[in-house]
Parts: C-alpha cells; structure tokens; sequence
C-alpha cells in the first residue's frame, strides 16, 4: 500500500511538471530592459507580457543590459550585462547571464571583466561558444557555452570600437562603431578581414540564404549590402527625414530586411520609423510608423512577425510582415534595447 501511494504521488509529480510546461507558449519573445536592470518575457502568440526577469545580483544596483540572444538551440537565453550605477567604464566587473528559457531562472553569471563596455552576444550553430562584443577594449570574447568559461579573446585593433554582430557558417560579422567597417572574424583561426563602410556601422545581419551581409550605417542614414560571394557592396540610402539606423533583421526566406530607425543619438530627435527593404533589388519597399526611439528587431521563426524596441517608449510593437500593419504594443520595461525569440524547438539567431 505504501508503494502503491509512493508510485501515485510519483505520477502526480510528472503530470504537474507536464502541465507546466504545456502551459508554456509557443513561441516567447524576451527583451532586455536596459535601464531596468531586467527581461521581459513575452507570449509571441497572443502578445502580452508573462513576466519581468530581474538580473540584479542580491545588493547590488540594478545592471545596464544592453542585448539578449537566445541561442539557436532554444535550450538558452544569453544577455550582456554592465554595472549600474554610473560605473559603465569603471572596475566593476562585467557578465554574460545565462538564463533558462523555460523556467526564466538564472543558471549562469560569466565575467568577464572590466572596462569592456559589452554589447552584443551570439552563439555558433552548434551552441558550443557565445561571442560577445567589447567595445571599449576593441575585443570580440569567446565563452565556452557549455561549461562557461572565457576560451579565448579576439583583438580587433586599436579604435575599432566593435558593437552589434552575427554569426554565419563559421564565421563573426562584426559592426565596428569607431573603424566604420565591417570585421570579418574566421574563429578557426581567428583571422580577421576589415571591409570599409564608409560611415558609423552600428549593426549586421546575415540573410539565411548565406548570401548578403547588410551593415547599418547611423551618421549617413543607409544600409550597405555587402556580397558575400563577389565581396560587391551596394550603398542604400534611407528615406529622407532618415534619423539613423540601428538594428535589423532578414525574414527567414531572406527576401526582407526589416530596419529601426531610432535617432536619439547626439542630440539628434527620436524616429518612430521601421524600413522593410526588398534584399534581392536593395531598395527600400516600405515604411512602418511605430513607436518613439524603433531600436531593436527580431522576426518570428515563421517569417509572421517582426518585433521591434521602442527605446524612447518602454514598449514592444508586433509588425505583421504581411500586411507590413502593427497589429499590438505591448508595455515592457524601461529603455528597451536588444530583443530574441524562442521556440519550443529552437531560437532565431
């Protein structure tokens, strides 16, 4: 009889876990909340938000979180995070968090170290290694991801100033803030090729197809499309009333490319604007009207959606790739920056 009640109490247990994780969307977005110290977790599917995950260590003020990725495999989620506080380029030590995309818990605290001033964070296909960006010390970090370690560090050169990145088929596209070009970074053997773009390169991104790397240009209002066969770039210029590029984003048939124009920076007024531009014909097709500060852009595994930061509003606006229509807002937290999606299978990259 006390067997039997053991084996009953047992399958209660398994069912609860299995209803849990049924309860679980299927498909998440997560935001990092950079001046709140925190992510947000949001239903992909009936766009609302599930909860605020606060990264602040016990005691300590709440950090600066710049970017999330979840990692392709979908069993992670990685953000970038400095010291609050004011000490961004002081001693304070500086992390990768790793955080569990079921459970929303931590797992992992990585230092890095200090001074770096971390940007950007994204992981190799086969989810062995993350790559984050330290712009301040001209580095790219390499961290083992399965036992969360530094395993090397690669040195760009003085005054390059890397920021945003992407990973494609063994290789680190990498934006360089102050170099104005684009690093191309072999982590074999850690070779690396710069490419000149001819303006402030704020962030890359790689159409699935493997075909084109395009690079956001901030002071001369254009995004370059850059030939990863020929090594061909072609210059595209932005609409007139263009405040600055940021972040952007293919559609996984790599037929779109989805660009937040934020503004904001040195004095310059916030954009609302999104620009979806044809890759084939590098032009620009459309523009979408979201909310103030558009700066972060990441589109559904399905190609549906496109979900965009709004720096300067706390908010997340759903773009129906479709109709190129905002079909929701969804309140986050404060200053909403990098943003990654998940699915029950896997993660964008």
């Amino acid at each position: 009889m006390r067997t039997l009640s053991i084996l009953f109490f047992l399958l209660a247990t398994f069912c609860l876990g299995c209803e849990k994780d049924e309860g679980l969307p299927d498909a998440l977005v997560f935001v990092a909340n950079e001046e709140a110290g925190t992510i947000s977790v949001l239903d992909a599917i009936d766009f609302t938000k599930l909860k605020d995950i606060d990264l602040a260590e016990p005691g300590d003020e709440p950090p600066l979180i710049h970017n999330v990725q979840v990692a392709p495999d979908g069993k992670t989620v990685w953000a970038t995070t400095l010291p609050g506080g004011g000490h961004v380029h002081g001693e304070a030590l500086e992390h990768l968090v790793v955080i569990d995309p079921v459970s929303w818990k931590i797992k992992e605290r990585i230092e890095l170290g200090s001074g770096l001033h971390l940007a950007h964070v994204v992981l190799d296909d086969a989810c062995e290694f993350a790559y984050a960006t330290a712009t301040d010390s001209n580095q790219v970090v390499e961290v083992n991801a399965k036992i969360f370690q530094v395993a090397r560090r690669f040195h760009l050169g003085s005054d390059h100033s890397p920021h945003g990145l992407r990973y494609f088929d063994g290789k680190l596209f990498i934006a360089n803030l102050e170099a104005k070009s684009l690093s191309i970074l072999t982590v074999a053997d850690g070779a690396v090729t710069d490419v000149p773009m001819g303006g402030v390169a704020v962030q890359a991104a790689v159409t699935p197809d493997g075909k084109f790397v395009f690079v956001s240009l901030y002071d001369t209002k254009e995004v370059v499309r850059y030939d990863l066969a020929s090594g061909e770039l072609a210059r595209i210029a932005l609409p007139a009333g263009s405040l600055g590029p940021i972040q952007l984003y293919p559609t996984p048939d790599s037929k779109q490319l989805f660009v937040c124009d934020q503004g904001g920076l040195s004095g310059d007024p916030w954009s609302d604007k999104v620009y979806v531009l044809d890759v084939a014909n590098a032009a620009v097709t459309a523009t979408v009207a979201v909310r103030s500060g558009a700066h972060g852009v990441v589109v559904s595994n399905d190609g549906r959606f496109a979900f965009v930061t709004n720096l300067n509003d706390d908010s997340v606006s759903v773009i129906d790739v479709a109709s190129k229509a905002v079909v929701a807002t969804v309140p986050v937290g404060d200053s909403p920056n990098g943003i990654g999606f998940w699915f029950t299978t896997g993660g964008m990259p």
